[in-house]
């Protein structure tokens, strides 16, 4: 199976329905026992991971925490759910501080409980089942007729609609070499997800989609575009230069419009000063203006 999803659940009861459900679904199970545990096995099928269920009971909140943080540096963009069993201030708001905002509240009536897991289920797998790599390079293709921003404001009314961030990052590689790109974003797409998806804009462009994915998890999926640069470095040459800029919803604005204005102006100032080769301190007032307008008059990929 080339998707897991991993569970951290104690309850026997409850990981009974789960592990009937995801078997049913024919999705494959990392059930981890502890933070150790969860390591071994993240480093082993980390990048099948589609989603992480957590039980958080009064007993395991300050391990939950810390296996939850470590699960979200490990895997940034696979999306949370925590299962609880008290509707109280305290245990929601530690999931709420933990950055999960899918929590699952189990009743007193147990009856019930198969039922109300199966139907949260049933959503996580639709998300699972439309995000299949359809393209050895980009990960979902919309419509052939459809346009890179279309597609992209797709992905941000679905974020809008399940309340959650999405965070796009664009990579712009200097040179003119098509190849390069197509190097990189295909060691770039071992690490990203299902859920993500990845438009090549032109032969030097690309943006990708991440769907649950916070700001402040961003620089973690930055820091991988660079280590996935740096082992193709000596295939794209030491000339080329990759530029990386990101944006996320709501962060960074609510629309469309804001998101991809931001990616294209922060692009766009990464490869004017890129382009810098002199000391700034040799530069005469002249030169600093040339900058000043290559800046301001920045390229619309979009």
């Amino acid at each position: 199976m080339d998707k897991n999803i991993l569970l951290n659940i104690r309850n026997r009861y409850i990981k009974n329905i789960l592990l009937k459900s995801i078997a049913k679904a024919d999705i494959g199970v990392l059930d981890i026992i502890d933070a150790d545990d969860m390591a071994i096995k993240l480093d082993a099928f980390g990048d099948s991971v589609v989603l992480a269920i957590f039980e958080i009971v009064d007993n395991n909140m300050s391990a939950v925490r810390d296996i939850i943080s470590q699960f979200k540096k490990i895997c940034p963009s696979a999306p949370v759910m925590a299962i609880v069993y008290k509707d109280t201030s305290d245990i929601v708001k530690h999931a709420m501080k933990l950055g999960v905002k899918d929590i699952l509240f189990l009743t007193k009536n147990i009856e019930t409980y198969e039922e109300i897991i199966q139907t949260r289920m049933a959503h996580h797998y639709k998300n699972i089942n439309k995000f299949q790599l359809k393209d050895p390079l980009l990960s979902e293709i919309y419509d052939e007729n459809m346009s890179i921003k279309e597609a992209l404001g797709i992905e941000l009314k679905r974020a809008v609609r399940g309340d959650y961030s999405l965070s796009f990052i664009m990579a712009y590689l200097s040179g003119n070499d098509p190849k390069a790109v197509q190097s990189i974003a295909n060691t770039i797409k071992k690490f990203i997800r299902d859920t993500d998806k990845m438009f090549l804009v032109d032969n030097r462009t690309f943006v990708i989609a991440f769907p649950f994915v916070e700001k402040i998890h961003v620089p973690t999926l930055e820091e991988k575009f660079r280590e996935a640069f740096k082992k193709e470095e000596k295939k794209v040459g030491i000339h080329k230069k990759l530029c990386l800029y990101s944006s996320t919803f709501p962060d960074d604005g609510d629309n469309l419009e804001q998101l991809l204005d931001r990616l294209e102006k922060g692009i766009n100032n990464s490869m004017v000063i890129n382009s810098v080769q002199a000391p700034l301190n040799s530069f005469t007032q002249s030169d600093i203006e040339d900058y000043k307008k290559k800046i301001r008059q920045y390229k619309k990929f979009f």
